[in-house]
């Protein structure tokens, strides 16, 4: 458990509760972090959310909710319930956000995606290594709608893959990415950068992205900012104007 962070018990519209931790600090802008598969051990203990629940809740001192997803088996249905009842409880605070940013991995990553259209307060969210060469799987065939909602998202985007993710090619990682709407990033992390060891390379690349999406110069500035989503967000070492085009980072950069 980081400092600040609280137990909470989240309800969900359709029945049921959900368990998490939230650090409540009162700030214009949020973090939701979202956790892998289940079935499989993914929880909000998880190292990825770990590692944005201490950027963003630590280093920038937002308010950060994670929670564990009351199941991973099935079409994702109960799961984008379980995150849209985040949001609410967010919402409800004595100092409720303005904007949330939602941050998924792995089989979180398109829940979050295929929900952030259905919560106004969503503004941003961020995919860290989508499983789509398995989503068929994973959310029993129910992935294409899945996608085809995230691709009405007017949120802004960041989509994050290692070359040699377990679960995902970079060729399906880039069409994914190309049938998104913008403002849109995307980062493959070249060398040896798999599912699992994607973690390592996380801050530094949710860290520039939401620098670039709220118009500050560093993290510690995000707890004091409008919470207002600049239009155009690039990398700060990326040459390229053109959102459409990922950003290749080589690991440990």
């Amino acid at each position: 458990m980081h400092p600040g962070e609280a137990e909470a018990t989240i309800p969900i519209r359709r029945g049921g509760v959900c368990y998490g931790l939230c650090a409540e600090r009162g700030t214009r802008l949020a973090i939701v972090a979202c956790h892998p598969w289940g079935p499989l051990g993914g929880s909000m203990w998880d190292v990825v959310v770990e590692e944005a629940v201490d950027l963003f809740g630590q280093s920038a001192q937002l308010t950060t909710l994670r929670f564990n997803f009351r199941s991973g088996v099935g079409s994702g249905a109960s799961s984008a319930d379980d995150v849209r009842g985040a949001c609410a409880y967010l919402l409800q605070l004595r100092q409720p956000p303005e904007s949330i940013v939602l941050i998924g991995y792995s089989y979180g990553s398109l829940i979050v995606a295929g929900v952030a259209e259905d919560i106004p307060e969503v503004v941003a969210f961020a995919c860290i290594s989508p499983p789509l060469n398995w989503a068929w799987a994973l959310y029993m065939c129910s992935h294409r709608a899945l996608i085809a909602r995230a691709q009405q998202a007017g949120a802004a985007k960041l989509l994050i893959i290692g070359e040699v993710d377990n679960f995902c090619d970079v060729a399906q990682f880039q069409r994914f990415h190309e049938s998104l709407s913008h403002p849109k990033q995307a980062v493959i992390l070249r060398g040896s950068v798999d599912h699992f060891n994607v973690y390592k390379y996380v801050q530094e690349h949710l860290s520039w992205w939401a620098c670039s999406v709220f118009d500050v110069q560093h993290v510690a500035a995000l707890a004091t900012s409008s919470g207002m989503v600049r239009t155009s967000a690039s990398p700060p070492s990326s040459s390229a104007d053109d959102q459409s085009t990922p950003m290749i980072s080589p690991a440990g950069r």
